[in-house]
């Protein structure tokens, strides 16, 4: 089965890899990307078509490509981007059968359960039902999806050799760390006691929003295999008609859904990564409800103190600072041409403003980044996947109910609201206490050395004095031993 899967894989994705070969190949040499940006977007389509086409472990891989910027061009990453995690429901005899061996009977546990799934994804699906007269959801894992994600995954570690043939050795190291990440993501999304344990840690650190809702876990039935939880109702957060229809202020949701966000990666332990609009939703009193913890990110307070700094950069629009940030993160590397960096900042940074870049300056800057940047590209670690994924799928929503949201404009009142101007000076502080500190090391060091440099010196120049001293002497004892000489042999 394994050989003859991995042979499917191949031919399925064959057409796809040899255009994006090229394009890729296109996209480092040519500057103008707008001349053949619809030829590659609709070449992503077709490699999108096929990672659906191949099942759960290549849609779960896609989704986290679409943040790749060091192995998809813009226009692959755009077309990603839009890869949504909806597969048809498994026949309900099958989802019966895991419900059975994780119960044993299971129309004994629920009141009723509806057999029509209302969210059916790559790795789950969800239905409702009744348990002790409560209204719940419960999300079932796919029958058979763990051998399914590991056996394709083998499949894909098979194949990057021909990745190390076709674009070099470089690029299939980061192919393999793509996939190592992936595969460590999708094992926690598979293990419904972790995701439980994330749910109920976000519940609590979200208790001081008074406008956010996160569901009960029903712990007493939920297992590693099933997760069961209260039924909480609401509008999908991207159906605007309905939201106005109810009188909301979608301008005010979307500047409370831009501050949680920003409070749970800055100041909490794990953040929800996946805010798709399938999992945010509009109470009936204007209440913001999240679903679905089995993606969540973490970041070390080392890290969550240093996106601090980038964000209180992006909110002073200071070019270089931004720059200095990201190489601390270690998104940047320290080597990268800094001109390029941060001229490219500072026109993302007028762009976001309002203000019109001039086409020339465009043509420029991507001229030198396609061959500086891409081959140098941002370094992506492991710790800002998620959180990538999660700022890109927060921006469309927060844009959908209100399409004059600029996040540039908002960002100072977020981090005021979320006392995280304090947060930012202690650590400027530290840093600053860092440097002095280093400075006084260097400087209590510099002395000895001195002394120990002039020590040096002063040796060399006695063993050339001694050496002169010698020389002398020997030449003095030439002159008089021929003196002598001559004396005696008159």
């Amino acid at each position: 089965m394994g050989l003859k899967r991995t042979i499917y894989v191949f031919f399925v994705l064959l057409p796809s890899f040899i255009n994006y070969y090229f394009d890729r190949k296109k996209f480092m040499q040519d500057h103008d990307v707008s001349r053949y940006y619809d030829k590659m977007r609709a070449h992503a389509k077709k490699m999108v078509d096929s990672f659906i086409k191949l099942g759960p472990a290549f849609i779960k891989l896609g989704q986290l490509l679409s943040v790749r910027a060091d192995v998809l061009p813009q226009p692959y990453m755009d077309e990603f981007y839009r890869l949504q995690d909806q597969v048809p429901q498994s026949p309900f005899d099958r989802i019966e059968k895991e419900l059975n061996e994780e119960y044993g009977d299971y129309r004994k546990v629920f009141d009723s359960f509806e057999q029509k799934a209302v969210n059916a994804a790559s790795l789950g699906e969800v239905h409702e039902a009744v348990y002790k007269g409560r209204p719940v959801v419960v999300k079932i894992l796919r029958p058979n999806v763990k051998e399914i994600i590991d056996e394709d995954v083998e499949t894909i570690r098979k194949l990057l050799p021909f990745a190390s043939l076709i674009f070099g050795s470089v690029f299939k190291t980061t192919l393999e760390t793509v996939l190592e990440q992936f595969y460590e993501t999708v094992q926690d999304e598979m293990d419904y006691k972790k995701e439980a344990e994330n749910m109920k840690l976000l519940k609590k650190y979200l208790e001081n929003y008074d406008y956010i809702m996160v569901p009960e876990l029903i712990e007493e039935v939920s297992t590693k295999r099933v997760i069961v939880m209260e039924r909480l109702n609401g509008i999908k957060i991207t159906d605007v008609e309905k939201i106005d229809k109810a009188g909301f202020d979608r301008r005010a949701l979307a500047y409370r859904i831009s501050r949680v966000y920003l409070g749970m990666v800055l100041r909490m332990e794990i953040f929800h990564a996946d805010p798709h609009p399938g999992n945010l939703s509009v109470s009936s009193d204007g209440k913001i409800i999240i679903y679905d913890y089995g993606m969540v990110g973490s970041m070390s307070k080392e890290l969550r103190d240093r996106m601090i700094w980038l964000y209180m950069s992006l909110a002073e629009r200071n070019p270089s600072e931004i720059r200095e940030a990201l190489i601390e993160i270690g998104a940047l590397d320290p080597f990268v041409n800094s001109y390029v960096i941060e001229k490219g900042i500072e026109m993302a940074l007028n762009e976001m403003q309002g203000f019109k870049v001039s086409e020339a300056d465009v043509r420029m800057l991507m001229y030198v980044a396609n061959r500086v940047i891409y081959r140098f590209p941002f370094r992506l670690p492991k710790d800002l996947v998620l959180y990538l994924r999660m700022g890109l799928l927060l921006d469309s929503v927060c844009r959908t109910l209100d399409p004059d949201f600029n996040f540039l404009n908002i960002l100072p009142n977020l981090m005021r609201e979320e006392g995280l101007f304090r947060e930012y000076y202690i650590f400027r502080a530290k840093r600053l206490y860092e440097r002095i500190s280093k400075y006084i090391d260097v400087s209590l060091r510099l002395p000895p050395l001195m002394q120990e440099y002039y020590q040096i010196q002063i040796g060399k120049e006695r063993e050339k004095s001694g050496s002169r001293g010698i020389a002398a002497g020997f030449v003095l004892g030439v002159i008089v031993a021929a003196v002598v000489f001559f004396l005696f042999h008159l």
